[in-house]
């Protein structure tokens, strides 16, 4: 039994020798790749390094509109545009160097002359040597790709014009609204002046509610404004030395006077001085507080401002409705609102137009929130800009 198990042989005594194990191998590998080429959706070509079609795949027969016969023996030029055959010349260049050309967008014709738009990826094939023989050429049709980048572009193009449209009659619009409603305000001024003392409370409190919408129908025209400055790029900054705790206290006093039931406490340190456009930052802070009024659900608010290295800081802090994850990304975009459902009227801008400005002092403004919890508003603003 002993030598019978010694001397069975499964192979039936046949040892293949390396030879034929690399010819196995090589056979295996070779089958692989032209089924991955006959297979492939890029056209995949093979040519001479004087550009003659030694192979040709059925993507390319599918791409091209030739058939294998038809194109194999020809010139690559063959699907070249007249006015392209130089970047045939350049190509081969590259090969005979030994270099490899990638992704290279062009445009090939077919047989029934149509444009492909085509990115080209050509390497040089080398012999047993390694010398150069010739190149592998995969193309691939980007024609619907480049058609869509050309449709986004239009579309793109077609917004810009429209949203320069559309800002050019916001800022005529606003002008042309400006001159009756500066009359108006110097006839309510004038009226203040002359109304009579004995008037009814009802009467005063109905003067004072016009008022009031006079100056906000001001404010939603500054506004406007303001969008189609920023936007053509005419938003410029006046720089003057101030004391911002002294703003703020002068901008939290003309609030307290029309809110005197939402209790607003500041939080300020004695002296904050720099140099930023005063008007422009009276802006940021009536913006965040009106804000934080409109959506606090009259709790309080804390105002605060101090130094922080070399930019100021200032905090608003309200305890209201908060601003949910998905709104807190875009509340600084135009247009939007803290919540579409809030009945406080406005057009969405302030918070645009407080970024733009916070920005354009080389600082920056952020807003940390949770529904139900309240919101805060933080800018920075450098000293020395």
């Amino acid at each position: 039994m002993g030598s019978d198990l010694e001397t069975s042989d499964p192979t039936n005594g046949y040892k293949p020798g390396m030879d034929g194990i690399t010819s196995l191998l090589s056979a295996i590998v070779n089958s692989s790749l032209s089924a991955i080429v006959n297979s492939s959706d890029d056209a995949i070509i093979s040519k001479t390094l004087d550009g003659i079609i030694t192979s040709w795949n059925p993507a390319a027969e599918k791409m091209f509109g030739y058939m294998a016969a038809e194109a194999i023996g020809q010139s690559i030029r063959l699907i070249i545009p007249p006015e392209r055959q130089a970047e045939e010349d350049y190509v081969l260049e590259r090969i005979r160097r030994g270099e490899r050309v990638d992704h290279f967008e062009t445009i090939r014709q077919t047989k029934d002359g149509r444009r492909l738009n085509i990115s080209l990826t050509v390497s040089p094939v080398r012999d047993a040597e390694g010398s150069v023989v010739g190149a592998s050429k995969i193309a691939r049709d980007i024609t619907f790709q480049k058609q869509m980048e050309r449709e986004r572009e239009a579309a793109r193009q077609q917004l810009a014009e429209a949203l320069a449209g559309r800002d050019e009659f916001i800022a005529v619009a606003a002008h042309e609204l400006r001159n009756p409603l500066n009359v108006l305000t110097l006839l309510w001024r004038l009226m203040d002046r002359t109304l009579d003392r004995a008037s009814t409370r009802s009467e005063r409190s109905l003067f004072e509610k016009s008022r009031a919408q006079l100056a906000r129908l001001s404010s939603l025209l500054d506004r406007l404004l303001d969008v189609t400055r920023i936007r053509s790029g005419a938003f410029d900054l006046y720089r003057e030395n101030f004391d911002l705790s002294a703003l703020i206290r002068e901008v939290t006093s003309r609030f307290a006077i029309e809110n005197s039931a939402i209790p607003i406490s500041l939080q300020l340190e004695p002296r904050i001085e720099g140099t930023w456009d005063r008007l422009r930052i009276d802006q940021v802070v009536t913006n965040l507080v009106s804000n934080a009024i409109k959506y606090g659900l009259e709790n309080p608010i804390a105002i605060g401002a101090f130094r922080n290295g070399d930019h100021a800081m200032i905090t608003v802090r309200d305890e209201g409705i908060g601003i949910s994850p998905e709104n807190l990304n875009r509340i600084f975009e135009r247009f939007e609102r803290i919540t579409a459902s809030s009945k406080s009227e406005g057009l969405g801008m302030g918070l645009w137009i407080t970024k733009q400005i916070v920005e354009a002092h080389g600082g920056t403004v952020l807003a940390e929130s949770a529904l139900g919890k309240g919101s805060i508003f933080i800018v920075r603003l450098p000293f020395d800009r």
